[in-house]
């Protein structure tokens, strides 16, 4: 009899080992479960997804990310020209907030891109780092991510917005100038202007590699009085 006692406590001792060690797999699941990420970057045709927590957290609120960890090797970063941004769902951000991004390139201040929010959550920007006064690009750059309220970041969509309409401007400018150099050999009048007939195919595949060779010519060129 006292060895079925042992037989059956040591059983019972199995039996609640076995139980303990569910127990701790079953609490090990959710620690050991990815979690979602606040959002998400790819920089377009040259990343993949880039998760919130591969970047480099300042705060509760903000975030920087180093390119040089991320860009191909040997692929420069003024290459990486776009970046789209995104939150994974509407439980990230509460209806009053957005993710705004910024980049950075040496000791540039942050310039403002764009933002993402529920209502919009995700969209790609051009990423226009800043460049030094020579024209040429720092030796390293980085994206900051932050969550900001809706209403602030407004002030900035609309400064993004003026400068949208000012590149438009001088891409009209550019076209303008180039018809009219055609004037010196066909002037008719003030009023009027005789142009060949592929002006503006001429025109866009003389603006396309400008644009392709270096995307913020526009911007820095200067306008002839």
């Amino acid at each position: 009899d006292d060895e079925d006692d042992e037989d059956d406590e040591d059983d019972e001792d199995d039996e609640d080992e076995r139980l303990a060690g569910d127990n701790n797999s079953m609490a090990l699941v959710p620690s050991s479960a990815p979690a979602s990420p606040l959002f998400g970057v790819a920089f377009v045709r040259k990343s993949f997804v880039i998760p919130s927590d591969a970047f480099a957290r300042a705060d509760a609120t903000h975030w920087t990310l180093d390119l040089r960890r991320y860009v191909p090797p040997g692929v420069p970063y003024g290459d990486v020209r776009d970046v789209c941004l995104f939150i994974p769902d509407g439980n990230v951000l509460d209806a009053h907030s957005a993710l705004a991004l910024y980049v950075q390139a040496g000791t540039s201040a942050w310039e403002y891109r764009g933002c993402v929010s529920n209502v919009s959550p995700s969209e790609v920007f051009p990423l226009q780092w800043p460049q030094l006064a020579d024209g040429s690009l720092p030796e390293c750059a980085q994206i900051g991510v932050s969550i900001e309220p809706l209403a602030e970041v407004a002030g900035k969509e609309q400064i993004v917005l003026g400068s949208k309409e000012e590149f438009a401007r001088r891409v009209a400018m550019d076209l303008f100038r180039y018809m009219e150099s055609f004037q010196a050999a066909t002037q008719v009048s003030q009023e009027h202007m005789v142009v060949p007939m592929n002006v503006l195919d001429r025109w866009f595949n003389k603006f396309q590699t400008k644009f392709r060779l270096d995307p913020n010519f526009l911007t820095r060129q200067k306008e002839q009085s």
